[in-house]
């Protein structure tokens, strides 16, 4: 056992160490209980121990419960540790896989089973939430006045994007998932009229389509016939499938000029051989799932035919 090695790894930690990281660092257990038997370490959770002389804070009380219960930093205390404006470090919040742990006094712990959808950032040496999941979980616990300062806030500081919390939101609409609505309200807001550009729009849409398991589709897709003359170009698409995706917002397409000569161009597109999908942002922002499955069913459709041809061809 080597005493300085063990010192190190308490002052990283908040004065805290683990009784499984103290046996991996050579303790045996009569030492360990011996140490807190004497009052040399405290205990601060379930197999987690403080040094005497370092004082229990919020930071060391947080880091204590996550590291005996598997859990992460979340909500208010996520958002003083990242930081974001507005929240400061005065409670401890965490979230914790389903049936994980029993509810502990002076603690505020929430149960999710969406944890395997974001992978845990580190902040000041503790497991937290990242940015964006934060900034859901808070959706649930604040009023919309301070949901939508602390939406403001991330985006001026230039620590989130509007597509990266839309991209959180469609992740993890389910039904019943509180904060949810409020946080799609707060960012309706900011988007009236879609004002999102159209080319952040597509990332968006392709980066929803990658989460659902689909590959990432051409942005911007340059259409031809078979001679080679262009047809279109089209926002997204499958080439090797031949399907295309178009995105409809009012802002480009409010006018009766665009709304002729789009349908001339779907049409086209169409007749060159393609499957063409049409999409609004309410299907992206509102029913995501729903437009994920009508890309797979036109992708699976279009190798059900490729192979139907083979097989035909294969015959003759």
């Amino acid at each position: 056992m080597n005493e300085q090695h063990i010192l190190a790894r308490m002052r990283r930690q908040h004065g805290l160490i683990s009784r499984a990281q103290a046996l991996d660092m050579g303790m045996t257990s009569r030492q360990i209980d011996g140490r807190v038997k004497s009052g040399a370490w405290v205990r601060e959770a379930s197999g987690i121990y403080r040094h005497e002389a370092v004082p229990s804070t919020v930071r060391s009380r947080l880091l204590a419960l996550c590291m005996a219960h598997g859990a992460v930093a979340s909500h208010r205390s996520a958002a003083a540790l990242h930081p974001i404006e507005g929240y400061r470090l005065d409670r401890v919040e965490v979230i914790v896989p389903p049936g994980r742990a029993r509810s502990i006094r002076g603690v505020r712990r929430y149960e999710s089973s969406q944890m395997d959808l974001f992978k845990p950032v580190e902040r000041d040496g503790i497991r937290c939430t990242p940015m964006g999941r934060t900034v859901l979980d808070l959706a649930a616990v604040v009023n919309r006045r301070q949901l939508d300062r602390t939406v403001d806030a991330v985006l001026r500081d230039g620590q989130l994007r509007l597509s990266d919390l839309y991209r959180v939101l469609v992740s993890h609409a389910r039904r019943g998932r509180r904060g949810c609505e409020a946080l799609r309200a707060s960012l309706a807001e900011r988007c009236v009229g879609h004002a999102v550009p159209l080319s952040e729009w597509s990332r968006m849409v392709a980066n929803l389509l990658v989460d659902a398991d689909l590959d990432y589709p051409a942005l911007e897709h340059r259409v031809c016939r078979a001679d080679g003359r262009f047809v279109a170009q089209v926002d997204l698409a499958f080439p090797k499938h031949r399907v295309a995706i178009e995105l409809d917002s009012v802002r480009w397409h409010d006018n009766r000029e665009s709304f002729v000569h789009d349908r001339r161009r779907r049409n086209e597109v169409t007749l060159a051989g393609w499957t063409v999908l049409n999409f609004t942002w309410s299907d992206y922002a509102e029913h995501p799932a729903s437009l994920c499955k009508s890309v797979s069913q036109a992708l699976a459709a279009s190798e059900a035919q490729a192979l139907a041809a083979a097989a035909t061809n294969f015959c003759q």
